[in-house]
Formats: structure tokens, C-alpha cells, sequence
């Protein structure tokens, strides 16, 4: 049955919207794509049903068709050369409209001096963190991966990732480096939303998130639309839909696996738990995930 309502919210103010980026960030395997999930079905979706296409209207930053109008993409295949063309892009966004909310795993630091983005081109950010030690079994399962090197992976601050037709680069860094550099970002708004927090209280949780962007982006707020779309994106359905249909962003494991805070236990190896807990003493007590 559909909802009875002409246009997404988002569609219906689209022209009152403030023309900065509103960042979806997080390390890889945070609960980035559950967050745009929720959002795109809250803003998006006219049916009783989820739909991964509208996950496509919170695109990855890092996607050719945001590069392709400014520079010769094949000239920065496969480098952090296209970290000379972050703002130029953005800029070139928010000029024309083109989206609004975009998803990230750059960390938000400065390469060369330039810096990943700044406060004329962002709005805001949702800043979305997992216990690291969860973060490192979910990607081994995610990329076919020994755990082994994606705890190592964790400690990288070199890290990364690649997107697209072109394989753009995307700057991770390591989880610490990633985490720290959007929590102390102060010249522009940002949330902070712990994957955990989401698996207890989704409600509370979202709420928060909508709350943030309600001026930003003219929302309303309703509570009726706010259940359908946990409802509709609760995570074994969402597992569900990936086997009926399949996943872009599945690799090689299955990528909404088990959506449990404390799976890791009996996944990680002793010694890597160990060496986790160690290396990211402080941020992990900050976080409550240690005492």
C-alpha cells in the first residue's frame, strides 16, 4: 500500500535546503550503509517495502561522476592525487545541487595541505563508530579476509580504500586516525551515533540523526514515518533482502551478516583482542567499549 503523500520530504524542500554537504562518515563496517539506509527510506521511499536503490540517492563522495566534470579521471587512477580535486568537487555540488547527503570513509584530514573539506562546503556530519574489535571481525567476514590482517589493517594510517569504475581513491587511514579527525572537527556541526547505541535504542538513535538535519534540510519530523522506516530497515529484513537480491556493495562475505554488538567474542582470537584493547586504549575508555 502506498503512503499517501505527493513527494519525499526531501523532494518537497529540496529548494529551501542549505546548499552545503551533509556527511554520512564512518571507518568501514560502522553501520554507515544502516544509517543511509534509514534515511533514504525516511526521505525517499513511497511504498511499504525497502527498496536498495534509494540507498543510490546518499551516494559515496568518492564516485566518478562527482570528479568526472572538474579532471581526467585516468590521470589519477589507482593515487591520492585526487585528493587535490576534494573541494573542487564539493564546491561544484553545492553550486549546482546536485545531492545534498553524501556517504563517506575519508577521514577528514589534510593531505598536502589540503584538507578534505571545509566549513563553506559542509554543513554537518553524522559521525557513525563500532567498537573496533567488532569492526575487525565484520570486515574479515566482509572481504574474505584473515582477521589477522584486517586488526592490523585496523592500526594503518595509510589505509586505503578504493571506489568506482576508476578505483578513486578513498583515505581511511586507520580507525583511530579516522575517528579522531571527524570528532574533533569544530568549524562545522557534527554528531556523534555509536553502532551499539543503534542496536539498542534504533528509535532514540534515529531520532537524534533527524533531529540534527531537521534545519539543515527543512525536515519534518513524524513519528509514524520514523517507526515505518525502522521498521522497514530492521536488520534481518535488510539481510533478507540481500539474499533475495543480491547487494552492490556485498564483496565477497554476506555484508549485513549478524548486526549484533557482541559477536566479536566469539570470533576474535585472544591476542587480537588483546592487542586492540592496547593499542586503542584511550579512545575505546572514551567510547565505554573498555573500563
Amino acid at each position: 500500500m502506498a503512503v499517501g503523500y505527493e513527494g519525499s520530504f526531501f523532494e518537497r524542500s529540496r529548494f529551501k535546503t542549505l546548499e552545503m554537504i551533509i556527511w554520512i562518515a564512518s571507518y568501514p563496517k560502522s553501520g554507515n550503509t544502516w544509517m543511509r539506509a534509514l534515511l533514504s527510506t525516511y526521505l525517499y521511499c513511497k511504498d511499504e517495502k525497502f527498496d536498495f536503490k534509494n540507498l543510490s540517492k546518499i551516494p559515496n563522495f568518492i564516485g566518478d561522476k562527482f570528479f568526472e566534470p572538474i579532471v581526467d579521471l585516468k590521470l589519477i587512477k589507482n593515487s591520492l592525487k585526487i585528493s587535490e580535486y576534494w573541494n573542487a568537487a564539493q564546491s561544484r555540488i553545492n553550486l549546482v545541487g546536485e545531492q545534498r547527503i553524501f556517504k563517506t570513509h575519508t577521514a577528514c584530514v589534510a593531505i598536502n595541505d589540503i584538507g578534505f573539506t571545509n566549513e563553506k562546503n559542509t554543513a554537518g556530519y553524522i559521525y557513525l563508530v563500532r567498537d573496533p574489535r567488532a569492526v575487525a571481525c565484520s570486515m574479515s567476514a566482509h572481504s574474505n579476509t584473515n582477521t589477522n590482517i584486517t586488526v592490523k589493517n585496523l592500526f594503518d594510517d595509510r589505509m586505503v580504500g578504493y571506489n568506482g569504475k576508476n578505483s578513486l581513491a578513498e583515505y581511511t587511514s586507520s580507525w583511530k586516525i579516522n575517528y579522531n579527525s571527524w570528532k574533533k572537527k569544530k568549524k562545522f556541526p557534527g554528531i556523534l551515533i555509536k553502532y551499539e547505541d543503534m542496536i539498542d535504542n534504533t528509535e532514540k538513535e534515529f531520532k537524534k540523526t533527524l533531529s540534527f538535519l531537521k534545519d539543515k534540510l527543512n525536515l519534518e519530523l513524524d513519528d509514524k514515518r520514523i517507526k515505518r522506516a525502522i521498521e522497514l530497515c530492521n536488520f534481518s529484513k535488510l539481510s533478507e533482502e540481500e539474499d533475495k537480491k543480491g547487494f552492490v556493495e556485498q564483496v565477497n562475505g554476506k555484508f549485513f551478516r549478524k548486526g549484533k554488538k557482541d559477536a566479536w567474542k566469539n570470533e576474535l582470537k585472544e591476542d587480537l583482542k588483546n592487542e586492540i584493547e592496547k593499542k586503542l586504549k584511550n579512545e575505546m575508555k572514551e567510547l565505554g567499549y573498555i573500563n
